[in-house]
């Protein structure tokens, strides 16, 4: 299974054209959403059975009470990053989330693009497209559709926490919708760079209390209290190696 579901707003790579790809809008229908209930056991829980041997999960009490829309945030090491994200959240989320999604990465192939739309509701964003690009977004969270965002933008190639992009922190303000943290540890061991071939290894999760960012506050501001909550999640060797990587965009 392969899938880079990211988002990078506010950074442009030299010289990197953009790649602008139109949401498929059929993957929020009736029979798209049937679909994705219908077929979750074999399009997420299939996968995370077999590659997250064993998955131990933390703070599930923090999701008492939670419903959408909110801004899911998690660090971003591995492929399977969506369906573990999508594995622990409860029906009442899931069932309303879209994921955000690099266009130049999986909607380059037009064939690929659309499985993705329908298995997991992703849509395609621009990298470095601005605030443009988050329009789509912000229609999403208006009509009370949840998100799952990766705020690194990519996979972290080492583990380490990279530096947020503020498309985030942008949609939750303008929104008025929570933040809800989630860090996922040891993903990365189970398709290594370099490596051609997955394999199981141990992956530990933790879910975040809801952040609720007052209105006012800046992007910067509200994506530096984002990087915090995920450092909350993390494991202290983990946060010191980070926090001297993460400033806000």
């Amino acid at each position: 299974m392969q899938q880079d579901t990211s988002i990078a707003a506010g950074k442009t790579e030299e010289r990197a054209p953009l790649v602008t790809v139109e949401p498929y809008r059929w993957a929020l229908s009736w029979w798209a959403r049937a679909y994705r209930t219908l077929f979750r056991p074999f399009d997420v829980l299939v996968h995370v059975k077999r590659f997250c041997r064993p998955m131990t999960v933390e703070g599930k009490e923090n999701l008492k009470g939670v419903k959408g829309p909110l801004v899911v945030i998690a660090n971003h090491t591995s492929h399977v990053d969506t369906v573990v994200v999508l594995s622990v959240l409860p029906r009442r989320i899931w069932n309303r989330m879209a994921i955000v999604a690099a266009a130049d990465r999986i909607y380059r192939e037009k064939r690929k693009g659309i499985l993705f739309s329908l298995r997991y509701n992703a849509f395609p964003i621009t990298r470095g497209g601005g605030r443009q690009a988050l329009a789509y977004s912000q229609w999403l969270l208006a009509n009370n559709w949840s998100l799952l965002m990766f705020p690194e933008g990519k996979r972290s190639r080492t583990g380490d926490l990279l530096p947020f992009h503020v498309g985030p922190a942008f949609l939750a303000l303008e929104g008025n919708v929570p933040v809800l943290p989630i860090y996922i540890e040891g993903a990365l061991q189970i398709l290594p760079p370099g490596q051609q071939r997955a394999r199981p290894a141990p992956v530990k999760v933790r879910i975040g209390k809801p952040l609720h960012i007052p209105a006012g506050t800046s992007v910067g501001h509200a994506t530096k209290a984002m990087v915090l909550a995920m450092h909350d999640l993390m494991p202290e060797d983990a946060r010191e190696r980070s926090t001297a990587l993460n400033r806000p965009n």
